[in-house]
């Protein structure tokens, strides 16, 4: 399965429908909720680490106005599929911005930017992916005025 795998929940969130609006979802893939957004779009890599983020457990056409998904609260243990460098253990604390919904961009170095969304803690079940947990916020950018 490409995209997000939620490993380990400690709070064992249960999965909820949650809105969007002309947006093809697949299982696994990670959607964030901007601050005073209505619906919940796909992350890119210009997602910033501060916003509300969920993984949808369901796949849905461009002309669905929900998908079931499991918000995230940044406790639980992810595995991701990785780009732009091999997973390896060296990579363990760096932060890392998403290269799209499903997948993490892997430079082998610390993003120091508000557009990190992945904190990598370990290798995964193969050399392209890796475990983390997903940054999440409460949608407001900290340093707004």
């Amino acid at each position: 399965m490409a995209g997000f795998k939620i490993l380990k929940d400690i709070n064992d969130s249960p999965a909820k429908k949650l809105p969007i609006s002309s947006l093809a979802v697949t299982i696994g893939d990670l959607l964030e909720l901007a601050v005073g957004a209505t619906t919940w779009t796909a992350v890119t890599a210009s997602s910033e680490y501060f916003t509300r983020k969920a993984i949808a457990m369901e796949t849905v056409t461009s002309s669905a106005t929900e998908v079931l998904c499991q918000e995230v609260n940044g406790t639980e243990t992810v595995e991701v599929d990785c780009v732009a460098g091999t997973a390896n253990a060296d990579d363990n604390g760096d932060r890392m911005i998403a290269t799209d919904k499903d997948s993490i961009n892997n430079t082998g170095t610390d993003d120091a930017s508000e557009n990190v969304v992945f904190i990598q803690d370990g290798v995964g079940s193969t050399t392209s992916k890796i475990i983390g947990r997903i940054i999440v916020g409460n949608g407001v950018n900290p340093d707004a005025t």
